[in-house]
């Protein structure tokens, strides 16, 4: 009798201890969970973000870091808005730079892919290289991926010196606004080391011309495109 009554005891002891391990596991999982799904989350962040930007360059934009504090989010290009915009790498225009361009912004998650026709038409009308424009781009805003809430600036562009950034209607009229005034304030003849100093003073003083060498890299990947590589 004595030895059941042990047993008795033994058993409701395992299952206190049971009950005691299971609140403190539910109580730990309940106060831990939110900080490790943040954790799970950012990194997960981090590594889209890192491979998003596997062929950018770590460069400086025209202003600090700090104006970007409210960054517009742009999402990933769903297959299904590739095929709505009918566009790939098999589809023929009248020209060969638009298609060449807008693959390009394609595969740089760019915003401004719907409007690779307006900056090749752009930089025509205005005597500019037709790889400019979106070069610079790529400098100050991984393409328009890093821009001022709703503000369709991908060059980091001023009106003026004393102004903040300027925020455009539409892409469209940012491109065909900075076009214009790329050509205008630096002419058609000026390489990207001389434009460098003037467009971002603080990346003109920069010995490695990363502006220049920035602007340059994309202007070549450009060409790339265009001869189907």
């Amino acid at each position: 009798m004595y030895d059941i009554l042990l047993e008795m005891n033994f058993v409701k002891d395992t299952k206190k201890q049971i009950a005691i391990i299971l609140i403190l596991f539910l109580f730990l999982y309940i106060s831990l969970a939110p900080t490790i799904s943040n954790s799970v989350e950012s990194v997960l962040i981090s590594r889209a973000r890192v491979h998003g930007q596997t062929h950018s360059l770590p460069l400086s934009p025209l202003i600090g870091s700090e104006r970007y504090s409210d960054v517009e989010e742009i999402p990933e290009l769903q297959i299904q808005d590739l095929e709505q915009s009918g566009t790939s790498r098999g589809v023929i225009t009248s020209d060969p730079r638009i298609t060449a361009m807008r693959q390009f912004l394609i595969d740089y998650n760019s915003p401004m892919y719907p409007h690779a026709d307006v900056l090749v038409r752009e930089a025509d009308r205005h005597g500019l290289d037709w790889r400019l424009v979106a070069a610079i781009s790529g400098v100050e805003s991984a393409f328009g991926n890093l821009i001022p809430h709703q503000s369709n600036n991908a060059w980091g562009w001023r009106g003026d010196p004393t102004r903040d950034w300027s925020h455009f209607r539409s892409w469209e009229d940012g491109i065909e606004t900075v076009s214009e005034g790329i050509a205008r304030v630096y002419g058609t003849e000026m390489t990207p080391f001389d434009m460098g100093p003037i467009y971002c003073p603080p990346c003109g003083e920069n010995p490695d011309s990363l502006w220049a060498n920035g602007v340059i890299k994309f202007k070549e990947q450009l060409d790339m495109y265009l001869e189907g590589r």
